[in-house]
């Protein structure tokens, strides 16, 4: 996961072998914020173990798609549960589990087959042709055929630099699709909170979007220090994300809660993108040049 060195807009993937089949989400943050994901500290439940790790939280606010609920969330939520595999305990949610792009532009092949750069707009997305490009490179089709994403990062690693992969992946038409969801809800609902959040832990283990009320938010433009996030349709749960504390890494770092983050965040969108919210703004604002 790339963690740029000053506060700015990202587009954010998070992979899917951290999610449901078939699910995927990809969105826009500030991975300043938390200087990467925030991660809640454990609280053992009222009646829990203090070795378990529940309540243990990843936390992701921005403007996020969810493919599955085909909506759009202000945040979020997976609890990082653990699991044994051959005596190693593994994690279920881990950084490199959420994918940056730290790139200003992106790639296509010409007609005599050579990568040329190329700047991102909605008429260029999806102008690098993955399966021409791994078909002229030699691979046979049996090569790539289980597993597509991991194929595509293993072999085009071996030929193309990592800096060129990440142009090559944000130009295909594997991310066009998605990111054009993307775009359009952003376009179509604007930067309003959308006042829902997706959550996935032990009792949603397909993951869910969960309708919110903050207590912080008086109406759609102002925004004010608020009370904890209200889940009116699951109480549980709006007692469980509503003990969750994280640590704010920006403005000298502070503890904050799930509410005050998503509140900070969606200020933060609406200024960086200066209210524009047409895909040719959008799209320059996410894919700007890094600069220190």
């Amino acid at each position: 996961m790339f963690v740029p060195s000053r506060r700015s807009l990202r587009l954010v993937e998070i992979q899917e072998s951290v999610l449901p089949e078939d699910e995927w989400l990809i969105g826009i943050s500030d991975l300043g914020y938390f200087k990467g994901v925030g991660y809640s500290m454990p609280i053992v439940n009222e009646y829990g173990d203090e070795n378990d790790l529940g309540n243990l939280y990843a936390f992701l606010p921005g403007l996020f798609y969810c493919s599955s609920q085909q909506t759009s969330v202000d945040a979020v939520l997976i609890e990082v549960t653990h699991k044994s595999l051959s005596g190693v305990m593994l994690p279920s949610f881990r950084p490199e589990d959420v994918r940056t792009f730290d790139v200003s532009g992106g790639l296509y092949l010409d007609e005599k087959g050579k990568i040329k750069p190329v700047e991102l707009t909605t008429d260029t997305l999806g102008s690098f042709g993955v399966e021409s490009f791994l078909r002229d490179s030699g691979l046979k089709q049996e090569a790539f055929n289980y597993k597509r994403e991991v194929q595509i990062a293993s072999h085009l690693a071996g030929i193309v630099p990592l800096s060129e992969l990440k142009k090559a992946y944000v130009s295909s038409s594997f991310l066009q699709s998605r990111l054009m969801k993307l775009l359009d809800d952003i376009q179509f609902y604007g930067l309003k909170p959308r006042k829902r959040v997706y959550v996935r832990n032990r009792n949603h283990p397909y993951g869910t979007v969960v309708d919110v009320k903050y207590g912080g938010l008086d109406d759609e433009t102002k925004f004010e220090t608020g009370v904890r996030l209200r889940i009116p349709d699951d109480l549980r749960l709006e007692k469980e994300l509503s003990n969750l504390s994280f640590s704010k890494m920006v403005d000298s770092g502070v503890e904050i809660d799930v509410e005050r983050a998503i509140l900070d965040m969606l200020l933060y969108v609406r200024f960086e993108l200066e209210g524009n919210v047409n895909h040719k703004d959008v799209l320059k604002k996410l894919f700007e040049e890094e600069s220190g």
